[in-house]
Order: structure tokens, then C-alpha cells, then sequence
């Protein structure tokens, strides 16, 4: 869990962007033709979040047809971004699905947004179980920091707990141990663009994540 890369950190800023590359008024766009669009900043909160629940059995068989393969990544973004409870059981699904078939990169980062997008659909909607599951995925080294992510993006009081429950990694970077002192801005900020986190343990949260 210590130490995510550069990488991992610009990946999630693109699956939290919120800002231009999108029309303001796509809210009332087609669902299947919002996802499907190429969004080089990733699949922006605030329009996604302005489609409901009704969208979700649209998206669901999208997710589970192969040709709409190439768009798994901003169906699973979207469907926990609509505030929608029922999405959380075929996301699960899809992911360990995947976690034992995956076998191309598309199929791999469809997989690690979903584990990602549970933390929207727990901010959203206050999800037990899209609460729990991301703990299940700690002991998985690849998935492990997208689990980790996701809970820092529910803003939940109970992600703190979650976190702490987890057992602490440390990783040798130049010869020094890898331990954060403060969490680090650039994750802090990335973390905030969610609406409704909990100020309170929003620190401590990013502590965890990205140290």
C-alpha cells in the first residue's frame, strides 16, 4: 500500500477529472453515446453524475456484451458515479470475473477502474458492501492500491477503519524507508474533487493511500 508511483497517481487524476472535454449539458445526452465517447481527461464527474438509476440496466448490458469492450472502462466509471445501489453487486461481479479471465490491458484497466469507481458509488450512495469489498482486495498485490483508492475517494467515515485495518507495507526507496509524514497534495486534491467526502478523515484517508 506505501508508496504509489507516479503513474498510479496520474491515472487516478484521470479517472476523477472533473473539468472540460465535455459539454455541460450532457446530462441529457444518450447514455450509450456518452460512454462511448474517447475522453482523453477521463469520464468527468460532474456530467456523469448527472445521469440516475435509470441508465443502469443500459450500462449493465453494455458491460456484458465483448463489443462494447474498448468502452468497460467509462461504463463502470459512470455506473458509480449515477448514486445507484444496485450497480454495486454486478460491479463486483465484473471484477472477479476478471480477475480470473483478464487478458488484455483494456480488460485489466476496465477491472481496476470498477475497483476504483466502488469508492464513487460509497460516496454517492453509503454502500456496505461496496464498503467491504475493497478490503477482500487488500491481499491482491496488483489490485491492492486501486482497493486502497477507492476507499479514499468514498470519503466514508468506516474507510479510515477500513484502512487501518490494513496491514502496513514499507518500500525501500534509495536506501530509506517509504513513510509519510502529511498526506501529499496532489492526492489530497484529487480526493476532494469528490463531493461529500468527511473532512475528517479525508488526512488520514490520503495518508494511507498515497504514502
Amino acid at each position: 500500500m506505501r508508496n504509489l508511483n507516479l503513474k498510479v497517481l496520474m491515472a487516478l487524476t484521470i479517472l476523477t477529472w472533473t473539468g472540460s472535454g465535455m459539454g455541460r449539458d450532457q446530462g441529457s445526452m444518450d447514455i450509450k453515446a456518452f460512454v462511448r465517447q474517447v475522453c482523453i481527461h477521463g469520464v468527468p464527474y460532474a456530467e456523469a453524475s448527472k445521469y440516475d438509476a435509470s441508465v443502469r440496466p443500459t450500462l449493465l448490458e453494455m458491460l456484458d456484451d465483448p463489443k462494447e469492450q474498448d468502452h468497460w472502462p467509462n461504463i463502470v466509471i459512470t455506473l458509480g458515479m449515477i448514486d445507484d445501489q444496485n450497480a454495486v453487486e454486478p460491479m463486483i461481479a465484473f471484477v472477479e470475473k476478471a480477475r480470473k479471465c483478464t487478458s488484455s490491458l483494456d480488460q485489466r484497466k476496465a477491472m481496476t477502474s470498477a475497483v476504483v469507481s466502488l469508492g464513487y458509488l460509497i460516496n454517492r450512495s453509503g454502500s456496505r458492501r461496496a464498503l467491504d469489498y475493497p478490503t477482500t482486495l487488500t491481499r491482491d498485490k496488483d489490485l491492492k492500491k486501486y482497493a486502497v483508492m477507492g476507499l479514499a475517494l468514498s470519503g466514508h467515515p468506516k474507510a479510515a477503519e477500513k484502512l487501518k485495518s490494513i496491514p502496513k507495507e514499507s518500500a525501500p526507496i534509495r536506501g530509506k524507508t517509504a513513510l509519510s509524514a502529511s498526506p501529499r497534495p496532489e492526492f489530497r486534491a484529487i480526493v476532494r474533487e469528490t463531493p461529500n467526502t468527511k473532512e475528517a478523515i479525508t488526512d488520514e484517508v490520503i495518508n494511507e493511500a498515497a504514502s
